[in-house]
């Protein structure tokens, strides 16, 4: 009996942290960042794989399966149709379009990289990031914005999921 009881804790115990600590909490975090000798701002998502997936069965699509022999065909347009949905950027009061780049998976995060082509001087970037926001009322996502040596940040949440960036003027 003695040997039993401290089993049966370690079991309950094992099982609280694995519910306390497989995913408490939802966090995404998006990095632009301009490259002038391409012209280009290079955009990277970092997300959570199962919240990706939940977002785009819950549109009523595919299952995709990230990251397993059995993924989707098509799962990179159904992530890119996702993104482009919840995420838009403003330069300057345009919105700009993203192109998909492709796609990495690291255990339970999934890694977006997307590029805007064709950028010229611009002293606004707003960021509307909408991304998983309907999903979870916790949920937070962090847009980086690194041009030339400014770098600004912007939090975004069910409260609030726009904002916009004012960069000095002159910098290159």
């Amino acid at each position: 009996m003695a040997i039993i009881l401290p089993i049966k804790r370690l079991i309950t115990i094992g099982i609280i942290t694995a519910v306390v600590f497989a995913h408490p909490f939802h966090v995404s975090i998006t990095t632009f960042q301009l490259n002038r000798k391409t012209q280009s701002i290079e955009i990277t998502m970092k997300l959570f794989t199962d919240d990706l997936e939940d977002a785009i069965r819950e549109k009523g699509l595919s299952a995709i399966k990230l990251g397993s022999k059995n993924e989707y065909v098509k799962s990179d347009s159904l992530i890119n149709q996702y993104i482009n949905t919840h995420l838009v950027l403003l330069l300057d009061q345009n919105k700009v379009s993203y192109k998909w780049v492709g796609k990495e998976i690291e255990n339970d995060i999934i890694w977006c990289y997307l590029e805007i082509l064709k950028v010229g001087e611009f002293s606004t970037a707003s960021i509307t990031n909408s991304i998983f926001v309907a999903n979870f009322t916790d949920q937070l996502n962090i847009s980086h914005f690194y041009k030339e040596d400014q770098i600004e940040t912007i939090m975004h949440h069910r409260g609030e999921i726009s904002g916009t960036i004012h960069f000095l003027e002159n910098q290159k």
